[in-house]
C-alpha cells in the first residue's frame, strides 16, 4: 500500500523543513517529499490530509524494559514510538520480541544490550530480591552475569554480541540513592578494574557503552570507566567541582535523562504525569501511571537530575530521550511516558521544543547508528508520527497523534 501525505509540515528530525508538503511512502519507505503533489502515484495510492498537522520522525525510546511482554511494543507504538532500546533483558526474551517485531508492522521496533554486566546480588537482583522476589524470579536471577574478572567480563561481552546485542550496558549502582532496606550498601557491584574491561573490551568489538548510575560517586567511576553514555541522568545535586568533573572531560558522554522514573521515584511531578495520562484509554493504566514508585532517599530528586541535565547540555554534552519504562513500573507506561519526558525537557531543562524532539529522534539515531531511521528523508524507513497542530513550538502537540507508520504501513488506531 502507498500513501500520499499532503500539505504537511515537516520536522526532519533536526528541524522544520518544509511547511506544506506532500510526502509519499511506497514500499515501506519515504518514497519522494516535495511541494507539489507528484504527477503520477502508485496505483491504490491512499491520501492522507496533512493540513495544520506536522509529520515527524518515528520516535525512539532510548531507555526501556521490554522483557517478554508483547502489549509493551504494542503499546508504544501506539504512542508513536517506532523504535526501543532496551536496557537489561534475557537475551532469548529478546529474540522473541525480535522476531514478533520483524514479522509484524503493528508493534514497535526493538533493538536490545540483552544483559547487562551484573554481578551476583548487585543492581538490579538487590531491588528485584526485595520487591518481586519468588523461586521463579530467582531461577531467572542465578542465569545472569557474575562479571567480576577480565575473564568474565571478555565472556560477557562476546556472548551477547553472539545473543543479538546492539550495544553494551554496565551496572554501578551503590544503592544509595534508595531508601530501601538492602541487605548491604554498598550494594555489590563491578570492581573498577572490571568496568574498565567491560568497556575496552566492548570498543575493540565496536561496540557502543552505555552506563547505569544515579549517585555522582557512581557516575565517576563509570566516566572514569570510559563508557560512552549514561542511561540515567545523575540525581543528586552537584557542587561545582564535580559539575567540572562532567564538563572538563575531552570526551563527553551523551545522557539519557529518564525524568519520567525519576519523578516517580521521588514522587514528583504529579500533576503533570496526571496531565500525560489522560491519553491512556483504560483506567487501571491511568491509574498505574499517576502512582509512583516513591523509594528515593532525601537529596536524590528529579529536580536536581533536571537541573543537572540543564547544566550538560549546556556544557555540550548530547541528550538522548529515554523514560526506564517497563510494564511494571509504577509511575511510567510506555509510550505516554516519552511524551511527558519530552515535556520536563522544556519546562524543566530549558530545551526549545524543537531540540526535545531532536533528543526522540536524530540524535538517538545518530549516536545508535541506526541510519535508517530518526529523520524524515527520502529512501529512509517510513517510520512516522502525523501529529494535529506543531510540536516544534508546542510540545504538547505531540500527543496528538492522527496517524503512525512503521515500515511504511498504516497502524490502525481505532
Amino acid at each position: 500500500m502507498a500513501y500520499l501525505i499532503t500539505h504537511v509540515r515537516i520536522f526532519d528530525g533536526e528541524r522544520v523543513t518544509l511547511e506544506d508538503a506532500h510526502v509519499l511512502l511506497e514500499n515501506g519507505r519515504i518514497a519522494s517529499i516535495s511541494s507539489n503533489i507528484p504527477p503520477v502515484l502508485p496505483e491504490g495510492c491512499v491520501q492522507i490530509p496533512g493540513s495544520g498537522c506536522t509529520l515527524l520522525p518515528g520516535l525512539i525510546d532510548s531507555h526501556v524494559h521490554v522483557y517478554n511482554d508483547a502489549t509493551f511494543l504494542c503499546n508504544a507504538l501506539r504512542f508513536g514510538v517506532t523504535t526501543v532500546l532496551d536496557m537489561h533483558n534475557e537475551p532469548h526474551w529478546f529474540q522473541e520480541m525480535k522476531q514478533l517485531a520483524v514479522a509484524r508492522d503493528d508493534v514497535a521496533d526493538i533493538l536490545s544490550a540483552c544483559y547487562a554486566a551484573t554481578v551476583k546480588d548487585g543492581w538490579p537482583a538487590a531491588i528485584i530480591q526485595l520487591t518481586a522476589d519468588s523461586p521463579q524470579v530467582r531461577d531467572r536471577l542465578a542465569q545472569w552475569p557474575d562479571v567480576v574478572d577480565v575473564a568474565s567480563a571478555e565472556t560477557f561481552v562476546v556472548r551477547n554480541i553472539e545473543s543479538g546485542a546492539s550495544f553494551i550496558k554496565l551496572m554501578q549502582e551503590s544503592g544509595l540513592p534508595f531508601d530501601l532496606p538492602f541487605p548491604s550498601v554498598p550494594v555489590p557491584a563491578p570492581s573498577s578494574q572490571v568496568q574498565m574491561a567491560i568497556v575496552d573490551i566492548a570498543h575493540r568489538h565496536g561496540m557502543l557503552t552505555v552506563g547505569h548510575a544515579l549517585s555522582f560517586n557512581d557516575t565517576a567511576a563509570l566516566l572514569e570507566a570510559g563508557v560512552d553514555g549514561l542511561a540515567h541522568a545523575c540525581c543528586q545535586a552537584l557542587s561545582e567541582q564535580e559539575l567540572s568533573f562532567f564538563l572538563e572531560r575531552e570526551t563527553k558522554p551523551f545522557v539519557i535523562p529518564t525524568l519520567a522514573v525519576q519523578a516517580s521515584a521521588g514522587a514528583e511531578e504529579m500533576e503533570s504525569r496526571k496531565l500525560y495520562s489522560q491519553r491512556l484509554g483504560a483506567e487501571h493504566d491511568r491509574a498505574h501511571m499517576c502512582e509512583c514508585l516513591g523509594i528515593a532517599r532525601k537529596g536524590f530528586t528529579m529536580e536536581n537530575a533536571a537541573a543537572n541535565v540543564r547544566l550538560f547540555k549546556k556544557a555540550g554534552m548530547e541528550i538522548v530521550c529515554g523514560t526506564d519504562s517497563s510494564s511494571h513500573l509504577k509511575g511510567v507506561f510506555v509510550g505516554a511516558s516519552l511524551h511527558h519526558e519530552l515535556w520536563l525537557y522544556v519546562n524543566r531543562c530549558g530545551f526549545t521544543p524543537l531540540e526535545a524532539l531532536q533528543s526522540a529522534t536524530s540524535v538517538p539515531a545518530r549516536i545508535f547508528k541506526l541510519h535508517d531511521r530518526g529523520r524524515v528523508a527520502t529512501g529512509l524507513k517510513a517510520d512516522l508520527v502525523l501529529v494535529k497542530g506543531d510540536p516544534t513550538t508546542d510540545i504538547e502537540c505531540t500527543q496528538n497523534i492522527s496517524e503512525v507508520w512503521r515500515n511504511g504501513i498504516r497502524l490502525d488506531m481505532r
